[in-house]
């Protein structure tokens, strides 16, 4: 699976995705995101002002996001590595409208949220069922 379209179909249908960081002293750090969406290849999504992980992207924006379907039936999941950082306004709104579209319920205030925007490096492909079991794809490669 290297083709775009099955990538992003992949990652829409998933409920949430967890997000890899940095701490200030070198601690990897884990967390689930459900209000999420995708941008051409990249991936935004919406969290709370001065949380532990805007202050962690601040310092190292180097970041994972795991991918994985729950109760799926293949050992599989995509992980997308990339910079992360913090949207402007307009670019926020424009982003709180996608993430909006796949996730009707969540609200965004610019007041007390922020938009995260993950501009794809590459994208791992973890399949046990393939005769390739992992495959690493460049950015460039899906556009």
């Amino acid at each position: 699976m290297a083709d775009l379209k099955e990538i992003k179909d992949y990652i829409y249908e998933n409920k949430s995705l967890v997000l890899s960081t940095v701490d200030e002293i070198g601690n990897p750090q884990v967390r689930h995101i459900g209000g999420y969406a995708i941008d051409g290849k990249d991936i935004v999504f919406s969290t709370g002002k001065n949380t532990n992980k805007t202050k962690e992207i601040a310092v190292n924006n180097n970041v994972a996001l795991l991918f994985q379907h729950e109760g799926q039936t293949a050992p599989k999941n995509i992980t997308v590595y990339g910079k992360a950082y913090q949207l402007d306004k307009a670019e926020s709104e424009d982003a709180a409208k996608l993430i909006k579209e796949r996730r009707p319920q969540l609200k965004f205030d610019p007041q007390l949220n922020v938009i995260i925007k993950v501009e794809t490096e590459s994208i791992k492909i973890l399949d046990f069922t393939a005769e390739e079991k992992q495959v690493v794809v460049a950015a460039e490669q899906l556009a």
